[in-house]
């Protein structure tokens, strides 16, 4: 790695900071808003959920005492299928919630981190209408990332799946030949989510979304996904770290160690969405001193070969 993109990557760390430096106020508005928010849903997804949990652990150790075809035994099984259903839809709401509630936020601070850039002065209720008026971009976009993500886990399933099935009684080199597969599935995934990522900041900067804004956000990327990996890659770590530390809070301390946990993270995935909006700027200044002061047409309708990126 040359050291033009180790700087390049450095600056991208730094943006988040020079942000903060000039709107301050606004996003500490947000990650209050946002962090409140995320800790009561938190914490009312534990309260509703653990009940249920519980109980359905004593009624699977209820149910392996019973004989099958007693009716103790049926009277379990549709207990069990009743407390599996509440807990997959709680599951479902929460997920739904905090979907929203990251969306929003993310907008709301990609806008405040755009006016950065662009020099532009932002009042809160200038901010909110603003929100209001294009949340719905990095909507339809956010859905497009998720298919792409889970068409991609699940094309991935395969190679898992049959080394599995063919090496079995071969430990050691079933493991060996795993890692091996993991390792290259999370780097390519990285490398991948580089464009989703971008696609986000251009689909909340500028008037597109979809699968429009994931083409303008790969030709923004060209010469430059050096960056955006290391940029992800440096995120995931700290999440890690951030998880590892978590879990040894847990046992002791569940709700509280979770919700430290949920707070740390909210924290890092605003800062790396001012990072991609400082990525998002870098590349369309890169892209205007080359003379590339125009996207390339993208097409209407999707084309597979095409929007790999």
């Amino acid at each position: 790695m040359n050291m033009s993109k180790l700087s390049g990557f450095l600056e991208l760390l730094k943006a988040p900071l020079k942000i903060l430096s000039q709107n301050g106020k606004l996003m500490a508005i947000t990650a209050t808003v946002y962090l409140i928010l995320y800790s009561i849903s938190f914490f009312l997804y534990m309260l509703s959920t653990n009940p249920f949990l519980l109980d359905l652990m004593f009624k699977l150790m209820a149910l392996a005492s019973e004989r099958p075809g007693t009716p103790d035994f049926s009277k379990l099984l549709v207990a069990i299928r009743e407390d599996t259903g509440i807990v997959l839809g709680i599951e479902v709401a929460y997920m739904i919630l905090f979907f929203f509630v990251a969306l929003f936020t993310q907008s709301t601070v990609i806008i405040i981190a755009s006016c950065y850039y662009t020099g532009n002065d932002l009042a809160l209720k200038e901010l909110v209408l603003k929100v209001s008026k294009t949340w719905t971009r990095p909507f339809v976009t956010s859905l497009w990332v998720q298919l792409l993500a889970l068409g991609y886990t699940s094309f991935f399933l395969l190679p898992f799946l049959v080394p599995s099935l063919v090496l079995f009684d071969h430990r050691t080199i079933l493991i060996t030949i795993l890692i091996f597969v993991a390792i290259f599935f999370i780097t390519f995934y990285i490398y991948l989510s580089v464009v989703w990522s971008l696609a986000i900041a251009v689909s909340v900067v500028e008037d597109s979304y979809g699968y429009s804004a994931l083409g303008k956000a790969k030709e923004l990327v060209n010469g430059k996904r050096v960056h955006g990996f290391l940029l992800n890659l440096f995120f995931i770590l700290v999440l890690v770290v951030i998880c590892i530390i978590g879990s040894k809070l847990s046992p002791a301390m569940p709700i509280v160690g979770g919700v430290i946990q949920t707070l740390l993270i909210g924290i890092i995935s605003m800062f790396q969405s001012m990072a991609y909006t400082g990525f998002y700027f870098q590349c369309k200044n890169d892209m205007m001193k080359s003379g590339g002061l125009e996207y390339s047409r993208i097409p209407a309708t999707p084309v597979l070969d095409q929007y790999i990126p």
